[in-house]
């Protein structure tokens, strides 16, 4: 199964249970993964309808749908038509609008498991439960509008909310069907007011562009992004040469009123409600604005967090949007500006020529250092240089301050992620002789690595034409991610030192430092010889047929013994002695102490007479491996393997996203320094060993 199984007639249907992907890839339909979301979302660039009928499952899947409904460029609509239980429940909350039919029910409770073990796990385990019940407590409360406490309760106690239920206490945005209600006519509202909004704005351009005047006089970079912040942070009439734009007027205050207890949770409700459409209506009106880059996330927060009314704030954007405009030359013949694009080819401009790429847009800033680049961004000129640096350090004016990220602290890092790319790619794996192509993880749970196999020899047909049935039978090995990771600092200090070294020599350190994590974790495997999760034995064993009974030098006999055992390897689950796997070896595995050895092995020399013939020569490609040498604890240098590239004996995993390590800012606004963290996500397992032989040596 996959993401577009789950969309009819142009929505997203969520039938049946929330499950892993893995297990719903051997169910025949009534379930759904976080990947299957993921992918039938990507099917829809702009608004989308899903529609819910589920009693839950996974709860780490349900809050993996939960974001990716979310994050989906366009708005998400779920509609509950059934129930929306447990975590279907948790999932609906990442929409940006649900719908819940009047006979539908959504059920929140508090998590559970299953559990065998001693006092120490069960109580280790009521912890856990009781953080996940906590955490998803507070998904609610921020959705619903109501306490976290009050949500807390209602899990404990596992609450079912019908149609009209659901709408009151805020877990709801209307009923689906419905023909009017409070939240729906607000947001029709708001939809209006956007519209209205975005005319004025049009006719304010037009104005500007038919009078030759321009409304402002051309602020700098940081003093435009200072009027941005202002008008973001206070209500500012728009200028006088702009009549099609009006002043919102200040709206009385309603009387205060004295109200029943009763009365008052109803009204808290219904605030709730209308809290929410605000916040949605605001976010909705400013999204198309976002995306083309002419507001911040920051800037529409600021608007929300000041409780501005919808019908207010789509003024309030055109001022903010207006602040940071530039003005329209006298006599020009168009109106239109492409001030967006000149930002980020700006920006693309600068990280290229950090990264001494000349060929694109980083041709105007040839010749600049980490010092002028700080210079650049702080825009002033003047004689205290240090100043500048720290000026330029906390500059907002292309990012806008974004997820609280100066300009300077955004291009370092993204010059820093993609050198560090570069380095880890040219550097190459070493390690992927005995891996498989790397698997994807969608979290950090662990991964199953299946193999198949059975009894599939053909059997004689039955005098009636019935066919003996062939069993196929399974078994997993276990693979887990880790994230591993250093804290990388650029200081004022190194800025004013202009120290482009570091832009060369941190990412090389930590692209070596990545490749050396990777084959530690793997060639540790091979020289501790690590057992199997499926049978509990080890890689190399006896009852696996693949390992030497007594160890012998390279040699053509000892090369001969080794393959005939890999030949003889059989399909796992088979009854039949002769269901034979052929497997031929063709990497001859060394320790550094045997490269001499192998490389002669495996050369190309005519010998003096029939007898010195090497079969094999030809057939084996030399690998030499320090880590698995005596020079490290465990290895040895005698030991020597042959391996099958079509049955390599490890695994190896990537978190999605993550197949290489990345680089991320975690302070971005301090003049002082830049502080990123550069992290790797990586895991591998031992989970085949009929592709693989081991001899002792001698």
């Amino acid at each position: 199964m996959n993401g577009t199984d789950l969309i009819l007639n142009d929505e997203i249907i969520l039938e049946g249970h929330v499950l892993e992907h893995d297990w719903c890839q051997w169910m025949d339909g009534g379930c759904f993964s976080a990947r299957m979301v993921r992918e039938a979302l990507a099917e829809f660039s702009g608004d989308v309808t899903v529609r819910v009928n589920s009693g839950g499952g996974d709860p780490f899947e349900g809050e993996a749908i939960r974001v990716a409904l979310a994050a989906h460029t366009g708005q998400v609509t779920a509609i509950v038509g059934g129930v929306a239980a447990s975590a279907a429940s948790l999932l609906i909350m990442g929409a940006h609008r649900i719908e819940i039919s009047e006979g539908s029910f959504i059920m929140i409770h508090d998590p559970s498991t299953r559990l065998f073990g001693g006092a120490d796990d069960l109580r280790q385990e009521a912890d856990r439960l009781d953080t996940l019940a906590a955490t998803y407590a507070q998904v609610y409360a921020s959705r619903s509008g109501q306490p976290s406490e009050t949500v807390a309760q209602m899990m404990a106690v596992e609450t079912w909310l019908g149609g009209a239920d659901a709408v009151s206490r805020g877990f709801a945005d209307g009923l689906a069907g419905a023909e009017s209600d409070d939240s729906s006519e607000a947001l029709s509202t708001a939809q209006s007011m956007h519209s209205l909004s975005r005319q004025a704005m049009q006719r304010c351009l037009t104005h500007f562009s038919a009078s030759g005047q321009a409304p402002v006089s051309k602020p700098s970079a940081p003093a435009a992004h200072q009027q941005a912040s202002m008008a973001a942070t206070q209500e500012a009439p728009m200028p006088e040469e702009n009549p099609a734009v009006e002043t919102p007027t200040t709206q009385p205050q309603p009387a205060a009123v004295t109200m029943s207890a009763g009365d008052t949770t109803a009204a808290e409700q219904r605030g709730a409600t209308m809290e929410r459409t605000r916040q949605n209506s605001i976010r909705e009106m400013a999204r198309p604005f976002m995306a083309a880059g002419q507001l911040s996330e920051a800037q529409v927060d600021v608007l929300i967090n000041e409780g501005t009314p919808a019908e207010s704030a789509g003024n309030r954007l055109m001022a903010v949007m207006a602040a940071a405009e530039q003005p329209i030359a006298p006599g020009s013949d168009s109106p239109a500006r492409i001030t967006c694009d000149e930002v980020d080819t700006r920006m693309e401009g600068m990280i290229q020529a950090m990264m001494r790429d000349f060929s694109g847009p980083g041709e105007q800033f040839r010749g600049m250092s980490v010092r002028g680049l700080a210079m650049e961004l702080g825009g002033s000129r003047g004689f205290n240089i240090n100043q500048q640096i720290a000026t330029g350090m906390r500059a907002t004016s292309m990012m806008g301050g974004a997820h609280g990220v100066s300009d300077f602290a955004y291009i370092t890092t993204e010059v820093m992620n993609r050198s560090l790319i570069a380095e880890y790619d040219r550097r190459g794996a070493g390690w992927d002789v005995v891996t498989g192509t790397p698997l994807s993880a969608s979290d950090f749970r662990e991964l199953h690595n299946v193999r198949f196999g059975g009894d599939f020899q053909l059997k004689t047909v039955k005098e009636n034409g019935e066919y003996e049935e062939a069993t196929l039978k399974d078994e997993a090995e276990g693979l887990t991610i880790e994230r591993r990771g250093r804290t990388i600092s650029l200081t004022f200090e190194a800025v004013v030192n202009d120290d482009m070294g570091a832009f060369g020599r941190i990412p090389r350190e930590f692209a070596m430092a990545a490749r050396m994590m990777e084959a530690s974790m793997v060639w540790k495997l091979i020289r501790s010889n690590a057992a199997l999760k499926s049978d509990g034995t080890a890689l190399f064993h006896a009852d696996h047929k693949n390992l030497a009974s007594s160890g012998s030098a390279l040699s053509v006999s000892s090369v001969g013994a080794g393959r005939k055992s890999m030949w003889r390897q059989t399909a796992f689950g088979s009854k039949d002695e002769e269901d034979f796997l052929n497997i031929t070896p063709n990497i001859l595995l060394v320790p550094d102490a045997l490269e001499t050895v192998a490389l002669k092995f495996t050369s190309d020399i005519t010998p003096a007479k029939g007898d010195d013939v090497n079969p094999y020569r030809r057939s084996l490609t030399p690998h030499v491996v320090p880590n698995i040498g005596a020079a490290v604890t465990g290895g040895s240098d005698t030991a020597w393997y042959l391996i099958s590239s079509d049955l390599p004996p490890i695994s190896v995993a990537n978190l999605e996203g993550y197949e290489a390590p990345t680089v991320r800012t975690i302070e971005g606004m301090n003049p002082d320094k830049v502080t990123m963290n550069a992290r790797h996500i990586f895991g591998a397992a031992a989970t085949e060993h009929r592709g693989v032989y081991k001899n002792p040596g001698q």
